[in-house]
């Protein structure tokens, strides 16, 4: 087979990527394979948004990423000059492939991109895979993968109305007091509403004491309603005129993801949340999708997952792959790591990227 591995930089050729990726399936394609996606984490700072896109007579696979530069990091700096790594950006990813790609493309796609990291001197990749999706499938015979944690879901093809029957009795009780107390809940379409619920989830951020990277704020809210337009959604919660509560889904065709939700927490005791997500979940179900993605915990399962299963049973493993390509640059920059004080999570990867003693831990998935 005479494959080919094109490597695109998508603030360059982002139509290009979406154009490929219109040639897949309409229930694989969802949000976080745009080229807006990559985008909007390129924008932040995270890195450079590439998608490697591979082509042979037998099939092809679309593996969005981000190139990060170790130069960036504080106490690597000049000394690691030249040296990257790859992630995929918040959310999940992987690599994905019409129906009936072969594992010989599979597996050639593979060769080539490892190929690719090492001469552009990639000292690891770090994947998020698609718990729905399952895109861990396409790589199991090619990379470690394990589980880190599991998301709570919803199915949404068995009817609106039989939603609220999946919900435990303690949140189909906390819907009702919502309802009572005179909260409504409606999709935002106002910046000023993007800007309260930005403004909102960083003091919710703060105060857990969130890691630096996942404090986002009113911008980010913003460059999500510019940058994804149609394949996001503001859901918010008042009382009267003042809104107390939001949160930003992402929208594909199949599924709908909480992004990111925030409260004012002087209206905890009314339950706004509560409604907020029976909410979310009527319009997911409009929409004809599959599947509600409520994601999981800040730190395992903690009190922030308890509260989404109550609103589903359903739970998926959170598959994650790691590579390390070049051994000795990951040795020489994981002990500068150290040198910088006490590793709390000795699973994080890449180890060198492991949040420093006074960060914290919060934040989601705890590694990359």
């Amino acid at each position: 087979m005479n494959g080919r591995l094109d490597i695109l930089a998508l603030d360059e050729r982002g139509r290009d990527w979406d154009v490929a990726l219109a040639q897949l399936s309409p229930r694989q394609r969802d949000v976080f394979w745009l080229s807006s996606w990559l985008l909007l984490w390129q924008r932040r700072g995270e890195g450079r948004a590439l998608g490697a896109l591979y082509r042979d007579d037998q099939g092809a696979v679309l593996y969005p990423f981000l190139l990060r530069d170790l130069e960036q990091i504080p106490y690597l700096g000049t000394d690691f000059a030249g040296l990257y790594d790859v992630t995929t950006p918040p959310g999940f990813g992987g690599p994905l492939g019409p129906h009936g790609t072969s594992e010989e493309t599979v597996a050639d796609f593979r060769a080539a991109f490892e190929r690719w990291c090492r001469e552009r001197r990639v000292v690891s990749e770090f994947i998020r895979f698609h718990p729905l999706l399952e895109t861990r499938l396409i790589l199991q015979r090619h990379l470690e993968i394990e589980e880190t944690g599991q998301i709570v879901w919803a199915r949404l093809d068995q009817g609106g109305c039989r939603l609220i029957d999946t919900f435990s009795a303690t949140a189909r009780k906390n819907v009702r007091a919502a309802r009572d107390a005179g909260l409504t809940c409606h999709v935002e379409t106002s910046a000023a509403a993007y800007e309260r619920v930005g403004d909102l989830y960083l003091d919710n951020a703060t105060r857990r004491r969130a890691l630096p990277g996942a404090r986002y704020d009113a911008a980010h809210f913003l460059q999500a309603r510019e940058m994804l337009g149609s394949h996001q959604a503001l859901f918010g919660v008042r009382l009267g005129d003042e809104l107390m509560a939001g949160a930003l889904f992402l929208r594909s065709p199949d599924f709908i993801h909480l992004h990111l939700a925030a409260a004012d927490r002087r209206h905890a005791h009314l339950r706004p949340m509560n409604l907020l997500l029976f909410e979310a979940m009527q319009w997911a179900c409009g929409l004809g999708a599959r599947a509600l993605d409520l994601g999981g915990g800040y730190r395992g399962e903690d009190e922030w997952f308890r509260f989404k299963a109550g609103f589903s049973p359903l739970r998926a493993p959170r598959p994650v792959g790691r590579a390390v390509y070049l051994f000795e640059e990951y040795a020489r920059a994981e002990e500068r790591r150290l040198e910088q004080g006490e590793i709390i999570d000795c699973d994080y990867f890449p180890l060198y990227r492991s949040p420093l003693p006074e960060e914290g831990l919060l934040g989601g998935v705890a590694d990359s």
